[in-house]
C-alpha cells in the first residue's frame, strides 16, 4: 500500500541565505531586486522536499516570513497603528485601521511568489493564499471591517486567478481564522460558507483545496478548544464547493475525534495532517499507526497525507526528518 503525500506551505528558510532575506522580510529590498534571492531560495526549499520523497511540493514560501504577516504593507486603505514583530507570530502581525476601499493595487505578493517558484520549478502545481477573514488578521474591527469583506474576497480572488494563468493546477486558500472562529463559537458554518468559497468562483478544472488549522505561526496552539466536532457543520456543507480539505489531525481532541471524518461528504478528498509539526519529528512507527487508524474510518482512495501544517517555523532538520518519515510511512516502510 502507498498512499499519496502532499505539503500544505511554508518551509525552513534556507540557512545560508537568511541575513539577506530579513532584509527582504524587513523592507529594506524591493521585490525586483530580491527577485534572484527569492528564486534562489525557493529553489533549495523544493529540492529538499523532492529529496525527502513527498509526491506534491510547494514552494515553501520563502518570500515571506509567514504566509500572512507581509500582506497589510501591500495593501491600500489601511493605517498602521502597531507595526508589525514577526518575531511574535500572530499576536505580532501588526495593527491596522481601515481608512479607505481596501485593495491591493500590487496584488498581497502570494500570486508573484507562486510565479516565481514556477518559473524555478515546472513540476510544480499547487499554489495557496490566504482565506479572506484570515487576510483581515491584524484590523481593527469596527467600524469598518465588515463593509470591506467584499474587497478582501476581490483581493484573494484576483491572487487566485493570478495563480491559475501562472500554472497552478491546485489551489489552497489557509483558513486558519475560519477554523479557530467555528470552534471557539463566534461564527457558525452558514455565516462563513459564502465568503469561504468565493474565491473558488469561476476556475473550473482546477482542485480546490481548503486548509484548516488550529494552531499558530509560532508552533503554538492557536486555541484551547481543539476538536473537528466544531468543524463538521462546516465541512458537511462544503460538498461541491471544495475538492480536498486539510486537517490537522494531530490535537489530542481532533484525534479523538477522527471517526467524524466519515460524515465528511464522500466527493471530498481528505489531506490528514498526521505529521506534527508543533513537536518533534514522530517516527516511522508511530505515523503508520496513525495511518492504521484513519484507514478504519477513510477510504484509501479518498486519503492524502501531509505535516499538520508548514514547516517554517520547525527547525531545518527536524523538517527534513518529519517529511521523511511520513512519506516512509506513507510507503509502508
Amino acid at each position: 500500500m502507498t498512499l499519496r503525500t502532499t505539503c500544505v506551505g511554508s518551509w525552513p528558510i534556507p540557512f545560508g541565505l537568511r541575513p539577506e532575506l530579513k532584509r527582504y522580510y524587513a523592507g529594506e529590498i524591493d521585490d525586483r531586486a530580491a527577485d534572484d534571492l527569492l528564486a534562489k531560495a525557493a529553489r533549495i526549499s523544493m529540492d529538499e522536499m523532492f529529496a525527502c520523497g513527498v509526491d506534491q511540493i510547494m514552494g515553501g514560501e520563502v518570500w515571506g516570513p509567514d504566509f500572512v504577516h507581509h500582506v497589510p504593507p501591500r495593501l491600500s486603505g489601511l493605517e498602521t497603528i502597531q507595526p508589525r514583530d514577526t518575531s511574535k507570530g500572530y499576536e505580532g502581525i501588526g495593527r491596522y485601521r481601515i481608512v479607505g476601499d481596501v485593495s491591493a493595487p500590487h496584488g498581497t505578493g502570494h500570486a508573484l511568489g507562486y510565479r516565481r517558484e514556477q518559473r524555478v520549478e515546472p513540476r510544480l502545481n499547487k499554489a495557496a493564499v490566504p482565506r479572506p477573514l484570515t487576510m483581515t488578521l491584524g484590523m481593527e474591527r469596527a467600524p469598518r471591517l465588515e463593509e470591506q469583506i467584499p474587497n478582501y474576497v476581490a483581493i484573494v480572488r484576483e491572487e487566485v486567478r493570478d495563480m491559475i494563468n501562472a500554472g497552478a493546477s491546485e489551489i489552497q486558500l489557509d483558513a486558519p481564522s475560519e477554523a479557530t472562529a467555528l470552534v471557539n463559537g463566534t461564527a457558525t458554518a452558514t455565516e462563513l460558507i459564502e465568503n469561504l468559497v468565493a474565491p473558488f468562483d469561476d476556475t473550473p478544472g482546477v482542485l480546490r483545496t481548503i486548509h484548516f488549522c488550529l494552531g499558530d505561526i509560532s508552533r503554538r496552539a492557536g486555541t484551547e478548544v481543539q476538536n473537528l466536532s466544531s468543524l463538521l457543520p462546516l465541512l458537511q456543507i462544503l460538498d461541491g464547493h471544495v475538492d480536498r480539505v486539510h486537517l490537522e489531525c494531530t490535537h489530542r481532541g481532533q484525534w479523538h475525534d477522527r471517526r467524524l471524518l466519515s460524515e465528511i461528504p464522500d466527493s471530498i478528498e481528505i489531506i490528514a495532517g498526521i505529521a506534527d509539526v508543533k513537536e518533534k519529528p514522530q517516527s516511522v512507527q508511530t505515523l503508520s499507526e496513525r495511518i492504521g487508524s484513519l484507514l478504519e474510518v477513510i477510504e484509501e482512495k479518498r486519503l492524502l497525507l501531509s505535516t499538520s501544517c508548514g514547516c517554517g517555523r520547525v527547525p531545518h532538520d527536524e523538517a527534513i526528518r518529519l517529511l521523511r518519515n511520513l512519506v516512509k510511512a506513507a510507503h509502508g516502510e
